[in-house]
């Protein structure tokens, strides 16, 4: 096992409350547009050019530290609890190069596995489910005391998407699709699966699945007052929301976090600089392992931390049985410029309203296409768009 960390383009601490004018001040000046600015933009302008990469290669965008301002939880049945009943404690009883002897397939038999078919339909939902419950804490100064009119955040949406993007300019296997719809100023992200996704999920061996569980059940073994003969339900999360800031683009996102180190926590906290995150990786046994790590699982691993602040990462490597070199001002660089583009094309403020913007696979551009109240991709749910800005109801 080994140990991970990031530090490259540490991002300066800020005062909460320098945070929050800066952060409402960013978000009303970018949303002031003249008329000619709301015009629909050639067809021309809907291609986002990914390569060469070397474009992207100049100086790091400034990225604020992400803040905690708050967490969710999904019982075993993938319902939101608006609690902290699913955050697990890791046990910290590790060096780098550390040797042990896990057998991740104990208990493999009573394991609950994650319904990816039914989790798909969740789209933002729970995110959202948790803005409904705290949506006094997007009120500014200004607001306070007033019906909330809006979030005051340019985008809504979850770690994985912002990942996936990171990575675009070094990841060519696979494409995606991502969704996007504006409402009050606000622009929400929704990742799609491709079909070709799809197709891949569908066709998993038993070996595929069964390396899927592995990861939970090193969770499992790293976890404090836990029994590794226990069963584990894939479905159980602790998900945190952040916010932050990179360059002039304001974001809210949620991320599902492993743990949290028991000597660092303490609650309440202002960021997850306390939080661990655990990965595993087949044994380093070739070069061509070793070149994958590198190329890939690293960079991944690196982006999922730093959207989060989350400064370790605890790697379990494993057997079968049981030199590219990436930058991250490029990978930040490509994804500011793109949340741009996004802005660009994403015009029409209206919860129904849909803008696909897809990448082929094999590193292709990646195109906006305007899909105006299309029911099949509509994601934001009316339960959430009718009542996010209703007055709370202090009848009670």
């Amino acid at each position: 096992m080994m140990s991970g960390s990031h530090g490259r383009n540490k991002p300066q601490k800020r005062k909460k409350d320098e945070f929050d004018n800066d952060y409402r001040e960013d978000w009303q000046r970018n949303h002031r547009h003249s008329p000619d600015e709301r015009q629909r933009i050639s067809h021309s302008e809907k291609c986002f050019t990914v390569h060469p990469r070397n474009k992207y290669n100049t100086s790091a965008p400034a990225f604020r530290k992400p803040m905690f301002v708050g967490d969710f939880c999904l019982d075993e049945n993938r319902m939101f609890c608006h609690d902290k009943r699913n955050l697990h404690y890791i046990n910290i009883n590790w060096q780098e190069s550390k040797k042990v002897d896990f057998d991740l397939n104990i208990a493999m038999d009573k394991m609950i596995k994650k319904n990816f078919q039914e989790t798909r339909k969740e789209k933002l939902d729970r995110l959202l489910q948790w803005i409904l419950c705290d949506k006094f804490k997007f009120h500014t100064r200004d607001s306070e005391g007033k019906p909330l009119q809006c979030l005051s955040t340019d985008f809504v949406c979850f770690r994985g998407l912002l990942t996936e993007l990171l990575c675009t300019p070094y990841e060519s296997r696979e494409g995606w699709i991502i969704c996007a719809t504006k409402y009050r100023g606000t622009i929400y992200l929704c990742a799609y699966e491709t079909p070709e996704k799809l197709e891949q999920r569908e066709n998993e061996t038993e070996v595929q699945k069964k390396m899927c569980s592995w990861g939970y059940k090193f969770e499992h073994f790293m976890t404090e007052g836990t029994n590794v003969n226990e069963g584990i339900n894939e479905n159980e999360e602790y998900c945190c929301v952040v916010r932050s800031r990179l360059e002039n683009h304001s974001l809210v996102y949620g991320a599902e976090v492993d743990g949290a180190d028991p000597e660092k926590y303490k609650n309440p906290h202002s960021d997850l600089s306390a939080f661990v995150e655990l990965k595993t990786s087949k044994e380093l046994n070739t070069d061509r392992d070793l070149r994958s790590l590198y190329r890939f699982k690293l960079m991944k691993w690196w982006s999922q931390s730093y959207l989060v602040g989350i400064p370790r990462v605890v790697a379990g490597f494993r057997d079968m049985d049981g030199h590219d070199h990436w930058q991250d001002n490029i990978m930040l660089n490509f994804l500011n410029q793109f949340l741009s583009f996004v802005k660009k094309n994403v015009q029409k403020d209206d919860p129904r309203t849909v803008y696909k913007f897809e990448r082929q696979k094999q590193g292709g551009d990646i195109y906006c296409t305007y899909l105006g109240q299309d029911p099949a991709w509509t994601f934001l749910p009316k339960w959430y768009y009718e009542k996010i800005f209703q007055p709370e109801d202090n009848s009670e």
